[in-house]
């Protein structure tokens, strides 16, 4: 579902990107209209295509894998892949002579507590140059890990995958195949943390309409962009089409469904 909206909003880009150069260029607006959209199509299967089977699945699918197996798995993964060679290993860290290995795989980034703890390892052992397997590194934690004076580098899923694979040593994974939904697409859409997105835009290709010949061109999109940014503060608290869990709370209650859990063990 991800990949799909990427691959759409690529193709929504190219698509104005390259009209409004063909306006610029052609006179004939419907000719601007038939080029951008060939050239947009164009690229974007030209993306997808290089892009195909260059991995037996998703990194993100093995991101997840490691964040739901924890960090202890990941760590014996890489120790595995040197069989012949005695690699310290401890919880989700990985000793070598002039660098420490630290996977810290989970649902989010690594937190500035997260590379204080590391940090403390790592100094404790004379080391000063960590790489964090993960998702992300906070901007905070970069301030924490220079206070403690180590320098950190993070190393994604993508490099992980490619390193095992050389190695073949890639956990066997099915490659999910997700089905679009419109109430996922919707609440992506108009997530709440767009709206600043929208409404910046919008301001933007609105004032742009001053100073540009396609004025009407940039009233409509600004005004689409602004609309957007409406939608998504009114609509954008996750509460649409999302099944309110105090409801079938409050149901429960009332019907006396209450799980056996909860009954007074001595009765």
């Amino acid at each position: 579902m991800s990949k799909t909206l990427d691959y759409l909003a690529l193709a929504i880009i190219l698509t104005v990107m390259t009209f409004v150069w063909g306006a610029m260029i052609f006179d004939d607006v419907i000719l601007a209209i038939i080029v951008a959209c060939a050239l947009s199509a164009t690229v974007t299967i030209f993306v997808k295509f290089f892009t195909h089977n260059k991995y037996r699945y998703s990194p993100n699918l093995l991101a997840t894998h490691f964040a739901i197996q924890g960090n202890e798995y990941v760590v014996s993964l890489i120790a595995n892949t040197i069989p012949n060679a005695k690699i310290e290993t401890k919880q989700n860290y990985v000793y070598l002579n002039n660098c420490l290995i630290v996977s810290l795989f989970k649902f989010g980034t690594a937190t500035s507590q997260d590379v204080a703890t590391l940090a403390k390892e790592a100094t404790s052992r004379g080391i000063t140059q960590v790489f964090v397997l993960g998702y992300g590194i906070d901007r905070k934690a970069y301030q924490v890990a220079n206070y403690a004076g180590i320098r950190i580098k993070l190393v994604k899923a993508g490099a992980i995958y490619r390193y095992l694979a050389k190695h073949n040593a890639l956990p066997d994974l099915k490659k999910k195949k997700s089905h679009p939904s419109l109430k996922v697409l919707f609440e992506i859409v108009f997530s709440r943390t767009n709206v600043k997105y929208y409404a910046f835009s919008g301001i933007v290709l609105v004032l742009t309409s001053f100073i540009t010949p396609l004025k009407l061109y940039y009233l409509i999109t600004g005004s689409v962009s602004l609309l957007l940014a409406m939608f998504s503060l009114l609509f954008g608290d996750g509460s649409i089409h999302s099944l309110n869990a105090f409801k079938e709370l409050e149901n429960a209650a009332i019907n006396g469904c209450v799980s056996s859990d909860n009954n007074d063990p001595d009765g």
